[in-house]
């Protein structure tokens, strides 16, 4: 089917279009040794250049036009060869008739080889293929566009075909999105079929088409729908025939407008103005009606007793009303009128003065409805006036009383000034007063102490003149923000300023903005010296430095030590065994006695390689050197692994009895840490409870949280002794000849706070420990 020419001319002056077909023709011009190829486009004869390569004066572009013109016309490829070379083929952009070419020419004779020629097909193809991607995008974009436009407007609109079948239906034709996708494609006879309707709006409608179609013209009418609820609706309707280039009927475009609305509001005009004349009889407003076409006011019967005017049939023009309105109020009322009549507004009202018979003025407040024809213009009016002259004098009278008010307010308003300023003056801090653009306006005496400056020499400069270089951009960003109101009406910094001997002295600073009617007018700070503050927070953190450095070489310290002695203890222990298993081969008199010193050393050794250990890890976690690397993983399946690992055969014969509570039992936190708390408690539940029976471990899993318990049934721990239980190197007062280095518990707790945990330890001297572990439940 053939492009519209808007569309053809539209993809070949576009930009894009071109730079494609520069790229083609370059490739073409490259395979086939041609100086010059040129793409155009020949409409009327006249020829428009696409793109082209390599051209310049030695080829006219008359005998481009000549040559272009007789390629289109003959619909034919042109070749020369003599003392140059040349070859025209026509192109087809759009249309079924040639409309452009492709035109090689060389400076010396050429003869194409079988391959360039094929070549040349292709490029053809290549060209009108990437012309018609062009136009299809072209047309389609066109489309989508007007479709949303016309999806969008309120009134109905429906395009035909030139059979009077539907190519498109706006949502505000038909709502129904099942019905709209229906129709199209058919006739407002299937359309009648599909709906149960009479065929008779179906066949009016195809004359009314027919009409349009033959006379080009728009044909109108109304049309009178009922509901499915019997209600009739009225509905204007437009058919405007729509032709191609060549005269023929392309498309019919109908679109109109529900006015129900309108025909209601007719009939209830009727209505009221029957109403009208009673309702004026009945209220003590003077009720008016203006018919703004002849330019006639009824006013009702209370406009006589209210102003003692009478009208010859209650009825005066709109020249004769504006003589009753007072002189000084004429310009406001009638621009201020004007300006509503000619918005769309439905609504007027105004206060004025109104001239009554007794020639005194009552002020009125006149309110009136504006009715409006479908276009919008304003036929006429019905209103009300109210005398609110009372009103009025009260509202004169308070008037009168708040401005008496304000002086009064001024008044204290500067004995408060006042009294700020002898405030200022007598105080030890700095207290300035600064317009928007930071200068001082004015400086306490207090100044003079401060920086050695008197406030007379600093009124009018700009304070950002003494601020350290270090410090502007910060005060600079403070000040700026809360002048502007990007932040509270409150501002806090701390800044350096240079006094008049060229020092610099820290001030803490606090500024707040100052507000008349709701406006920034000026700022107020108030300034206290706290360099003394300052050099002592610098030399606590000059001393906080040298005590991470300190407890950074005792890590180090306690490390090297860790690691020294553990080689040399590792070999005491390696003797004391082989001399064990030495004895156990020989039969030595003082055996038992060797056996006993031999456990001692073993023993000692032990213990002196944990309580290494555990230092180790307490300096390590105190340097920050504690690898913390938190997960979420199953703390039921932690706890069941480290009672198998290390707890499941014991030499006496005891277990851990598990109990476990709960569904989720996921945690995140370090599994590491987690593993070696768990180790430390159940070793001491085992090492403090031998002889009384098996360990018990809860698991209790709740909508929130965790707990681990760890119960033995031992010796217990005094009731004074519990709160020093986490205190390093503390160990129960009944603990005596049970191994151990009092950094077990102090351990763990570091390590639970760590995973977001907490511990509690809870005893009975004789009976047995509890100590609980609480973790939040992770929830994924």
């Amino acid at each position: 089917m053939p492009l519209r020419t808007k569309t053809i001319e539209s993809v070949i002056h576009s930009e894009k279009f071109q730079k494609e077909c520069l790229d083609i023709i370059t490739f073409a011009a490259e395979i086939c040794e041609m100086e010059h190829v040129i793409v155009s486009y020949v409409e009327n004869n006249s020829t428009f250049v696409i793109a082209k390569t390599g051209i310049d004066n030695s080829f006219p572009s008359e005998k481009l036009q000549l040559l272009n013109s007789t390629i289109v016309q003959e619909n034919k490829p042109k070749e020369h060869c003599d003392l140059d070379f040349y070859m025209g083929i026509p192109i087809l952009f759009g249309q079924e008739k040639t409309n452009g070419t492709l035109f090689f020419w060389n400076s010396k004779p050429k003869e194409l080889s079988l391959i360039q020629l094929k070549t040349i097909d292709h490029i053809i193809y290549q060209i009108q293929n990437t012309f018609q991607l062009h136009a299809l995008n072209f047309e389609t974009v066109q489309k989508d566009f007007f479709k949303r436009v016309l999806d969008r407007l309120p009134t109905d609109v429906a395009v035909f075909d030139k059979n009077h079948k539907y190519l498109y239906v706006n949502p505000a034709a038909i709502n129904n999105d099942e019905l709209r996708n229906y129709v199209i494609g058919k006739d407002d006879f299937e359309y009648a079929k599909h709906t149960n309707r009479n065929t008779q709006f179906a066949q009016e409608r195809r004359n009314r088409f027919i009409t349009a179609a033959t006379t080009k013209s728009v044909v109108e009418w109304i049309d009178e729908i009922d509901k499915n609820n019997g209600t009739p609706t009225y509905h204007t309707r437009k058919l405007a025939p729509v032709f191609d280039e060549l005269g023929e009927l392309e498309m019919m475009v109908g679109f109109g407008g529900d006015i129900t609305a309108l025909k209601k509001a007719e009939a209830d005009l009727k209505t009221s103005n029957e109403r009208f004349i009673y309702a004026s009889q009945a209220t003590s407003d003077a009720l008016w009606d203006w018919n703004m076409i002849t330019d006639e006011i009824f006013v009702g019967e209370s406009h006589a007793s209210l102003f003692g005017h009478h009208f010859e049939k209650n009825t005066i023009t709109a020249a004769e009303y504006g003589n009753f309105i007072h002189p000084d109020d004429k310009e406001r009322y009638f621009k201020h009128f004007n300006e509503v009549i000619a918005s769309n507004s439905k609504k007027w009202s105004d206060e004025y003065r109104y001239l009554k018979a007794d020639g005194s003025y009552s002020y009125v407040s006149d309110k009136a409805i504006i009715i409006r024809n479908e276009k919008g213009t304003a036929i006429r009016m019905i209103g009300a006036m109210e005398d609110i002259t009372d009103r009025r004098n009260v509202e004169e009278q308070n008037r009168l009383l708040i401005e008496e008010n304000n002086q009064n307010k001024n008044i204290q308003l500067n004995e408060a000034k006042n009294m700020y300023r002898l405030l200022a003056d007598n105080t030890v801090d700095l207290i300035c007063l600064h317009n928007l653009d930071t200068t001082f306006e004015y400086i306490s005496p207090s100044i003079k102490k401060l920086t050695g400056y008197t406030p007379e020499e600093l009124i009018g400069e700009f304070p950002m003149n003494f601020v350290h270089p270090k410090d502007l951009a910060t005060i600079q960003k403070s000040y700026g923000s809360f002048i502007t109101e990007k932040e509270d009406d409150n501002a806090h910094v701390e800044a350096r300023f240079k006094n008049k001997k060229g020092d610099y002295i820290w001030f803490e600073i606090k500024a707040k903005i100052v507000k008349e009617d709701g406006k920034p007018v000026s700022f107020q700070t108030s300034a206290r010296d706290i360099t003394q503050k300052k050099e002592v927070q610098y030399a606590m953190k000059k001393a906080l430095a040298q005590e991470r450095e300190l407890n950074e070489l005792r890590t180090n310290l306690v490390s090297t030590i860790s690691h020294e002695f553990r080689t040399p203890m590792t070999t005491i222990r390696t003797s004391a065994e082989l001399i064990e298993m030495y004895i156990e081969g020989h039969n030595f008199v003082h055996s038992a006695q060797l056996q006993k010193r031999i456990n001692t050393i073993t023993e000692e050794i032990d213990r002196i390689v944990e309580l290494m250990n555990a230092v180790l890890t307490i300096s390590k976690h105190d340097a920050g050197k504690t690898n913390f690397k938190p997960i979420a993983f199953d703390l039921q399946q932690i706890c069941l692994g480290v009672i198998e690992t290390s707890y499941s055969h014991q030499m006496d014969g005891r277990k851990v009895q598990t109990h476990f509570e709960g569904d989720n039992f996921t945690v995140f936190a370090d599994k590491n840490l987690m593993e070696y708390s768990l180790f430390n408690l159940l070793n001491n539940a085992f090492k403090y409870s031998e002889g009384s029976g098996d360990i018990v471990l809860n698991l209790k899993s709740t909508n929130n949280q965790i707990e681990i318990q760890i119960i033995d049934f031992g010796i217990g721990i005094p009731e004074k002794d519990i709160p020093k239980l986490f205190n390093t190197f503390f160990r129960a007062s009944n603990t005596e000849g049970i191994q151990g280095t009092g950094l077990g518990l102090y351990i763990v707790k570091t390590f639970t706070n760590r995973n977001s945990g907490t511990i509690q330890v809870t005893s009975e001297l004789g009976k047995g420990t509890q100590v609980s572990l609480h973790f939040p439940l992770f929830k994924s």
